[in-house]
């Protein structure tokens, strides 16, 4: 285990009971004014801005040998190779415990705010924008929580299936159960939708929520759900606010470890909201991990993200990624909002309404900022099914590594002709496999959660 997983493993030892034991201990003093929540909403111990990472490790766009598999630790393992038994008598899941930790604080800032009565005048303004942040933060972790421990949610046809434990108190002793996927993600879209009424429009950094920041949430969400007239709503909302960094102005030659601007204070124009992913071992610290070959292979001569994206060794099939948003950081794996997804967003919903002209017109006014201009070809609409399918595949190169590609695999498995059998081999241990509907892509909820709870869970 590296120093920076001993730290991150300190930091928070678990959800539950023990997290919140160590929450008493860490300070006996209540909250009682603004200032009190600013500083909550404001340390980085909260870790608002932190998202789950192990769902980039189970997803396809990274390979590992054998040999390097012992370096893992036990949910890293088990989530690279989709293990039944996923945590082998190990407590706890950063990823379940980062996110309630978020959950709990936000809740703790909007109990404060709720609890002062009527403010006026500039105490109001101030109330209103802590109390939207930490709305946007519980709503941000929420649906983060949502990607990993429940099955991807379709309005109207599987509203009663099992959703996540909804924390809605700051209470520590308060009683959790599973709410459906219904009543998750209303909880979901309520807390944000009362956020964007409270947040300003644009961000004072970007790490803090802002009206663009819920709009592009908002984008997210219902492209997830296959709300596609709301998401391009939203999408559109967003897009002008923002603006396309050309990646030719970054040279061919670019041999930095993170070629993209620093994101503070406010460095790269694309970034409506910044979140990065817990830095597990794999992929972040190497650990053997390298991106899938034939992800690599996609990107064509005269496609910068090809140089930019990625640090090749001499063999040219040992590939390693860089080409995250998290500027300067080599630990930050962006997972964030910004712009190139925005577009893509707005691509995809537009293929599926049947606007295949108009999707392939916004997927070259993005492909034309990441293309040598002597190479790019501008991309031509056929059919529908054609202009989809190559927005998909340019979502799945420009979004690689964002975290977002379990959710897509869930999602796109639900849809005939789009499902994907993902397998992994090795020498010894043989053949792993995951089929499209197979119940592990659920993440379980950890054992000393269900028990203490009793939570009703997904089988695995």
């Amino acid at each position: 285990m590296t120093m920076a997983m001993i730290g991150i493993t300190m930091a928070i030892l678990g959800c539950g009971k023990d997290f919140l034991e160590k929450r008493k201990d860490i300070s006996l003093a209540v909250p009682r004014t603004l200032e009190d929540a600013e500083l909550l909403l404001n340390h980085t111990n909260q870790n608002f801005g932190t998202t789950p990472g192990l769902q980039i490790i189970s997803a396809d766009e990274y390979t590992m040998e054998e040999p390097n598999l012992n370096s893992l630790s036990i949910t890293e393992r088990s989530s690279f190779l989709w293990s039944r038994d996923f945590y082998q008598g190990e407590r706890f899941n950063l990823d379940w415990t980062y996110m309630f930790s978020q959950v709990y604080y936000a809740n703790t800032v909007i109990e404060l705010i709720d609890g002062m009565g009527a403010l006026e005048g500039p105490q109001k303004d101030r109330a209103d924008g802590l109390r939207g942040r930490a709305l946007f933060h519980r709503a941000h972790a929420n649906w983060w929580l949502a990607q990993l421990f429940a099955e991807n949610y379709r309005p109207g046809q599987n509203d009663g299936s099992l959703g996540i434990p909804l924390k809605r108190t700051g209470n520590i002793h308060e009683d959790l159960w599973v709410y459906s996927l219904k009543e998750t993600y209303d909880f979901i879209l309520s807390d944000l939708r009362e956020a964007e009424r409270l947040l300003p429009a644009v961000p004072s950094g970007l790490s803090s929520p802002s009206k663009l920041a819920c709009d592009a949430f908002f984008a997210r969400i219902f492209l997830d759900i296959g709300d596609y007239g709301q998401a391009l709503a939203h999408a559109d909302l967003a897009i002008p606010k923002l603006s396309l960094m050309d990646y030719n102005q970054f040279g061919l030659e670019n041999d930095s470890r993170r070629p993209f601007p620093g994101l503070f204070p406010s460095g790269n124009p694309e970034v409506a909201f910044f979140s990065s992913a817990i830095p597990y071992g794999c992929p972040v610290f190497g650990n053997g991990c390298r991106v899938d070959p034939q992800i690599y292979a996609s990107f064509e001569q005269g496609d910068l993200r090809r140089n930019l994206f990625f640090y090749r060794f001499d063999d040219q099939q040992n590939v390693i990624f860089r080409g995250s948003y998290g500027g300067a950081s080599v630990y930050a794996l962006f997972t964030g909002l910004a712009l190139d997804e925005l577009l893509l967003i707005k691509a995809e919903c537009l293929a599926r309404e049947n606007e295949g002209p108009m999707a392939v017109k916004v997927l070259n006014d993005l492909l034309e900022t990441r293309f040598d201009p002597a190479s790019f070809s501008p991309r031509v609409h056929t059919d529908d099914r054609g202009t989809l399918d190559m927005v998909l595949m340019e979502r799945r190169k420009q979004l690689l590594a964002r975290g977002l590609r379990w959710s897509d695999l869930k999602r796109l498995n639900r849809e005939a002709g789009r499902e994907e059998w993902l397998k992994r081999s090795f020498p010894k241990m043989g053949e792993f496999v995951l089929s499209p509907e197979d119940p592990r892509y659920i993440f379980p909820i950890p054992k000393e959660e269900v028990e203490r709870y009793g939570l009703e869970v997904y089988p695995r």
